[in-house]
C-alpha cells in the first residue's frame, strides 16, 4: 500500500486533474484535508460557488460541474514552482460540455499540501498565456 502521508504537493496535485478526468467526484473530495478547501473563481460563471470548504462541498461541487460537462482532460501540465507542501503549475483543460461545446482555459494553480492531503487549491485564469494563445507572433508585449 502507498504512503499517502509522503505524496508531494506536485504528486497530490496530478491524482487531482486525475479524478476530475475520471469523473470521480469522491476520489477528487478524498485528496483534500477535512477542513480543506477549493477556491476557482471562474467556477462563478456556471452557477457554483468559487470556494469550496471542505471535502463535502467539494464532492458535491464537482457533482454539479458534472452535470454540466461530460468529460474533462487536462494536458501540458508545467511545474512552475515546488516544494514537498507547495506547488505552482500551468495547465489547459479541455471540457464537453452537455451542449456539445467544447470548453478550453488556460489555468494557474497554487496548492498547498500537509501529511499529503490538500490543504488548500487555488485555481485561476492564466490570462498572460490565454493572450499569448490569441497572439502567436507575439504582437502582445507584457
Amino acid at each position: 500500500m502507498k504512503n499517502y502521508k509522503n505524496r508531494s504537493a506536485a504528486g497530490l496535485l496530478t491524482d487531482f486533474l486525475a479524478s476530475v478526468s475520471a469523473g470521480d467526484p469522491k476520489k477528487t473530495a478524498s485528496h483534500f484535508d477535512p477542513e480543506g478547501y477549493l477556491e476557482a473563481p471562474y467556477v462563478e460563471s456556471l452557477g457554483l460557488p468559487s470556494r469550496i470548504d471542505g471535502r463535502g462541498p467539494v464532492e458535491a461541487t464537482i457533482l454539479n460541474i458534472f452535470k454540466i460537462a461530460t468529460r474533462f482532460r487536462f494536458s501540458n501540465i508545467k511545474i512552475v514552482l515546488e516544494s514537498p507542501t507547495e506547488v505552482v503549475a500551468e495547465y489547459e483543460s479541455e471540457a464537453l460540455l452537455r451542449s456539445g461545446r467544447i470548453y478550453k482555459q488556460l489555468h494557474m494553480c497554487h496548492l498547498t499540501a500537509r501529511d499529503g492531503q490538500i490543504l488548500s487549491q487555488r485555481e485561476f485564469l492564466n490570462t498572460l498565456l490565454f493572450a499569448d494563445a490569441f497572439f502567436p507572433n507575439h504582437l502582445f508585449s507584457y
